[in-house]
């Protein structure tokens, strides 16, 4: 793969434009604000049951057999998806993790009732698993300023000079307000930018307002470092990952700023269940088999099932090699480059790496360590209804049985078959989180009789069940919190318009990243600039 290149520009703004926010088409004012609950999209379907064999084949499926010969670095893969970098797929767990929590015992098969489950997270866009409740009620992750983060030991490896692991305490465990966000080096290293950033912005606002209290410091610099993450979620990764049409279908650019247009999407519906145990989990499917996070290192896996040998695989709960600096050029596109190559993320279809069936569960932890086999069974647990029901509800036709492909999206019909031959249960009925990355395969390929034929001819995106799912679930949840960009009318913050030029802001020493933040008006348009990967297969136009 050769460098992926967009244009990117790092100044500030004002949300102001932004909120000016029109009413959903639901009757969002039936429930109260989300709390920590959890909910349904379609509360009036029916649950679809399926026999826990005909689930473990389903599963046996999705999971790829191991890479005994990876394709080299610089060659096409195709499993890789060019139109979406690598970091994207850790910058959705990232997202995720400030989402949901479920801190349940390890059962996946006993039936359980959604209105009993607790979200450990807040239900907004807030970054509670960088601050928790702030200084105040965590001080744990702050220094004694009550301002900063504490940060961790510096990295080599990459040209950034202030490259830091998460911080730890002496036993080498994460001090981080969700220690999900230690299970691998990719997402720990998201974390440690963001950490970062956060010092940077309290620095510039000490100087901006000498006067100021440290509690008044720590609140505007979590509002900037807030918003400065919606803006990206919402003009940066939802459109790479649902599309152009469907997030302007969501989230109407207009003269004025946006406007909102959720069709399922309610308060009532709290922290839907279709979104958390099935749309959202699209991202295992992006996950490749190895990744190069600099010069210094050899390419490794995710997990590799030798927990607790550093720097063979990316997984952590426990401090970094020290030579492990993430170069986020190998990640990101635009910006500043090293000279290497953008890792792409794999495919969404239904196909997983099978690092990811070597998860470091805790030893007490109950259930498989197959990921796939994990998320089946619990989308049974739940009673979440059928892809086919979903998408009968949103008023579509449900892809039938022969276009519903279980493996990898390649073209090679001996990686991909037909739910239906792996058991007849699924006639009619597939899971729901099956269905949604099947759905994006059968976006992006015609497939007739059980196969893909001929070339691409739509970037590997969500489909319309899925991403309608996911983009009505996070425009919902940032709509119904008042103090979002969506909402708010006079926050200031840094603009950026990718993840990888904020990245390049922290990256730089604090007075330059100081004197490239300026304040002006602007508005939210979405993200329609975009970007092409050389020595990859052309890509159609976004739809």
């Amino acid at each position: 793969m050769k460098k992926i290149a967009t244009a990117i520009t790092s100044c500030a703004l004002t949300v102001s434009a932004i909120s000016a926010v029109s009413s959903s088409s639901v009757t969002a004012a039936t429930c109260a604000t989300p709390g920590n609950g959890y909910g349904r999209l379609f509360p009036n379907l029916a649950s679809a049951s399926f026999d826990s064999t005909a689930l473990r084949s389903l599963a046996a499926q999705t999971m790829a057999a191991p890479e005994t010969n990876p394709t080299p670095e610089g060659e096409i893969d195709a499993e890789e998806n060019y139109g979406l970098p690598a970091g994207y797929t850790y910058f959705g767990q990232f997202i995720d993790h400030d989402l949901t929590s479920d801190d349940r015992p390890n059962d996946l098969t006993t039936p359980i009732a959604v209105d009993s489950l607790v979200n450990g997270r807040t239900p907004q866009l807030d970054l509670d698993s960088l601050y928790l409740a702030g200084p105040a009620t965590a001080p744990q992750l702050y220094n004694t300023d009550q301002m900063h983060l504490l940060t961790g030991s510096l990295l080599t490896g990459s040209s950034d000079v202030n490259s830091r692991d998460v911080p730890r305490s002496a036993t080498g465990r994460a001090i981080l307000g969700d220690g999900r966000n230690d299970e691998n080096r990719i997402v720990a290293g998201i974390h440690s930018m963001f950490i970062r950033f956060h010092n940077q912005t309290v620095d510039q606002v000490i100087a901006a307002h000498p006067q100021w209290t440290a509690a008044q410091v720590f609140t505007e610099a979590r509002k900037q470092l807030t918003a400065v993450y919606q803006n990206l979620i919402l003009q940066d990764y939802l459109p790479r990952v649902v599309g152009k049409k469907t997030m302007d279908a969501v989230l109407e650019p207009t003269r004025r700023g946006t406007s909102t247009r959720l069709k399922y999407y309610t308060n009532c519906a709290q922290m839907p269940v279709e979104f958390s145990v099935a749309a959202y989990r699209f991202g295992h499917s992006m996950v490749r088999g190895l990744y190069r996070v600099n010069a210094a290192n050899v390419r490794v896996p995710v997990f590799s099932g030798s927990f607790g040998t550093p720097g063979i695989d990316l997984v952590g709960f426990s401090p970094s090699p020290s030579n492990f600096a993430i170069d986020w050029s190998l990640f990101l596109p635009g910006g500043k480059t090293t000279g290497g190559l953008v890792q792409a993320s794999y495919k969404i279809d239904a196909s997983i790496t099978n690092s990811l069936s070597l998860l470091p569960l805790p030893v007490s932890s109950e259930g498989p360590a197959d990921l796939a086999v994990r998320n089946l069974l619990r989308s049974s647990q739940v009673g979440l209804p059928s892809g086919q029901d979903v998408a009968r509800s949103m008023g579509l036709r449900p892809l039938p049985d022969n276009q519903i492909l279980i493996g990898k999206a390649t073209g090679d019909a001996t990686e991909a078959l037909p739910i239906t031959s792996i058991s007849p249960t699924f006639a009619g009925k597939a899971p729901l989180w099956s269905y949604i990355l099947a759905e994006s395969t059968a976006h992006a390929y015609r497939i007739r009789n059980g196969a893909i034929v001929g070339a691409q001819r739509a970037p590997f995106t969500l489909g319309p069940v899925g991403g309608r799912i996911v983009a009505e679930t996070i425009v919902g949840l940032l709509s119904s919190d008042a103090n979002s960009v969506l909402n708010a009318r006079t926050t200031t913050a840094p603009r950026v318009t990718s993840l990888k030029a904020l990245f390049d802001v922290v990256e730089k020493e604090p007075g330059a990243a100081a004197r490239s933040i300026g304040r002006r008006e602007s508005s939210f348009r979405g993200n329609r600039s975009g970007f092409a990967q050389a020595r990859a297969p052309r890509q159609p136009d976004l739809p």
